[in-house]
């Protein structure tokens, strides 16, 4: 087997499930059999049509940016993670961001805006009963923000499981993302000291 071939049978492997990667690595054995001309042309269709690689999830879901404001000095932080379905590209973004001492827990992606009619927020955690509040538009920035009492509202999450979210618009569309808890507590510690939080009074919900 050439190093085209094998370079391709681990892509194949590495980017689709094992039932695909079987029916893959059938076709590249014919592709194998074909002459020099062929095989070429065989091998660079064969890699058109390999699913896109899925995003995995990993132990710890969270980066976290702090820094200071040029003007106050006042600490300025962030927490991001992604959602953990579909590509790269199309994931969803869930960020705690802290400014002047307000915190914010924000939804960016491909179209979510208050512009583009996104008026309510479903979250729930793991199987427990879905809750309901209303978009509201970001301090700064793009993307559409929880309401409500947000630190109480993060203080309340486990460390780990799922953050389901979907949201409702006024078009019909109801994108949908699912977040893992993996690691949050390190990066809600950050944003607690950050944005000199109260003591958590909240049992975290299971």
């Amino acid at each position: 087997m050439n190093r085209i071939a094998i370079l391709l049978l681990f892509a194949v492997e590495t980017t689709v499930g094992t039932a695909s990667a079987q029916d893959s690595t059938t076709e590249l054995g014919s592709c194998l059999q074909k002459p020099h001309t062929e095989r070429l042309a065989c091998l660079d269709k064969l890699t058109r049509t390999v699913a896109p690689h899925q995003r995995q999830p990993s132990d710890d879901e969270w980066i976290v940016s702090q820094t200071t404001s040029p003007i106050d000095y006042s600490p300025i932080a962030t927490a991001t993670t992604s959602s953990r379905s579909g590509t790269a590209e199309s994931a969803m973004q869930m960020s705690i961001r802290c400014r002047g001492g307000r915190t914010e827990l924000v939804l960016t992606g491909p179209g979510i805006s208050r512009e583009g009619g996104a008026g309510a927020i479903s979250y729930r955690i793991n199987n427990n009963a879905a809750v309901q509040v209303a978009a509201g538009s970001p301090a700064s920035g793009p993307g559409i923000a929880f309401t409500g009492d947000i630190v109480r509202l993060l203080q309340s999450l486990p460390d780990s499981g799922d953050f389901i979210v979907q949201l409702s618009s006024r078009g019909g569309g109801a994108p949908d993302g699912t977040f893992s808890l993996a690691g949050l507590d390190a990066a809600r510690t950050k944003m607690a000291a950050a944005c000199k939080w109260p003591r958590a009074i909240a049992t975290p919900n299971r």
